[in-house]
C-alpha cells in the first residue's frame, strides 16, 4: 500500500501542535486506570489479620503512636499482620473534623477509636460501641484502678432520648499517664471505645488490654503541678 501523503518532519510536527492534548489525556487515563488497576488488585490483610486504631489528637505524631503500639502488637498479638494508627483532626468544633469522624465510622472502618468526650458521647449513644463490661467480668480486660464512670452510656432513640440502661462503652483515658511519655498524647478529656463493626474481636481485646496496662504510670511532675 503506497501512503498518498508521505510524513515528514513538518507534517508531524504540525500534528503533535495541534493533537498534543490527545496524548496528554490518554497518558494520564493510563497513569489512572494504573493505579485504579493496583488498588484493587493490590493485597489488603482479612479483618481477622489485622487492627485499627483511629485517634484523635492534637500532640501525638504517627510516629510516636506506631512506636509505641509495636512492642504490644508483637507481645499481645504477634499473628496479626498489620496494627495500624490513623490520626484523626482533633477538634470537635470543627466541620471537617467532624465529618472525617463521622465519614469513616459510617463506613465502619476502624476497631479501636480513641475521642474526645464530646464525640465519644455523641457516637456511643448512638450504638457505635460495643458495650465493655462482659470483658471485664471474664478477666479479657483489666481496668482495675480506672475510673469508668463516665465512660457508661445509654443509647438513644430517633429523638436523643435514652433508651435502657446505660452501658460501659467506653474507657476514660486520663488517668492512664504512660500515653503522655510514651505518645506525647495529651488525654486528658479522651475516650476509648471499641467499635461493634470489629470483624475481629478477640484479637481487638487482646490488644486493647496490652494498650491500657502500657498506659498506665505515675502522672508526670508538670501535670500535678497544675
Amino acid at each position: 500500500m503506497k501512503i498518498k501523503t508521505p510524513l515528514d518532519r513538518e507534517r508531524i510536527k504540525t500534528h503533535l501542535t495541534y493533537h498534543f492534548w490527545i496524548y496528554i489525556l490518554v497518558i494520564v487515563a493510563s497513569i489512572f486506570g494504573w493505579n485504579l488497576l493496583y488498588t484493587m488488585t493490590a493485597y489488603k490483610s482479612p479483618e481477622d489479620k489485622r487492627i485499627d486504631l483511629y485517634i484523635q489528637s492534637s500532640t501525638a505524631s504517627q510516629q510516636s503512636v506506631e512506636e509505641f503500639i509495636k512492642p504490644i502488637w508483637e507481645k499481645c498479638v504477634p499473628d496479626m499482620e498489620v496494627v495500624d494508627a490513623v490520626m484523626l483532626m482533633s477538634n470537635s468544633q470543627d466541620y471537617y473534623s467532624n465529618m472525617q469522624l463521622t465519614v469513616y465510622i459510617m463506613a465502619q472502618e476502624g476497631d479501636i477509636y480513641i475521642l474526645n468526650s464530646s464525640d465519644y458521647k455523641t457516637f456511643a449513644s448512638q450504638g457505635v460501641f460495643a458495650d465493655l463490661s462482659p470483658y471485664v467480668e471474664g478477666g479479657q480486660l483489666n481496668l482495675d484502678g480506672i475510673d469508668l464512670s463516665s465512660g457508661y452510656i445509654a443509647l438513644t432513640d430517633e429523638n436523643g432520648l435514652p433508651v435502657g440502661e446505660r452501658k460501659l462503652l467506653g474507657i476514660p483515658l486520663q488517668s492512664l499517664y504512660g500515653y503522655i511519655d510514651g505518645m506525647g498524647m495529651d488525654n486528658r478529656d479522651l475516650m476509648l471505645g471499641v467499635t461493634v463493626f470489629n470483624g475481629n474481636e478477640s484479637n481487638v481485646i487482646s490488644f486493647l488490654n496490652g494498650f491500657i496496662e502500657a498506659g498506665r504510670g505515675d502522672a508526670p511532675e508538670w501535670l500535678e503541678n497544675k
